[in-house]
């Protein structure tokens, strides 16, 4: 337990600390084309081109960005986190796992 609290204690007096910014506090930033370039090649989306995968994609990092304080902390971290994690990173899918998550 001591051990613990000056841990915290060592940690709130670095002014370095303060600096630090959660992945949550501000919308993420992904590399739309990057995340586009096999659209249409896993079969998911077939005959879809590129170019309508980066309008949704742009469309949906807008809306984050407008919207972003308005969802949960918590909703934001699970949705990142979700997005990033198997295959490219995708703004639609976060913005989709937010509004499902939305009370």
């Amino acid at each position: 337990m001591l051990a613990a609290s000056l841990v915290l204690l060592s940690l709130s007096a670095n002014p370095a600390a303060g600096n630090v910014v959660p992945v949550a506090d501000s919308p993420p930033r992904f590399d739309i084309v990057a995340s586009c370039r096999d659209v249409g090649k896993s079969g998911v989306d077939v005959g879809r081109p590129a170019s309508a995968c980066r309008d949704d994609e742009e469309r949906a990092r807008d809306t984050l960005t407008a919207r972003w304080a308005q969802f949960q902390p918590a909703a934001r971290t699970t949705c990142v986190e979700g997005a990033t994690s198997g295959g490219p990173p995708s703004y639609v899918e976060v913005l989709t796992c937010l509004e499902m998550k939305k009370p």
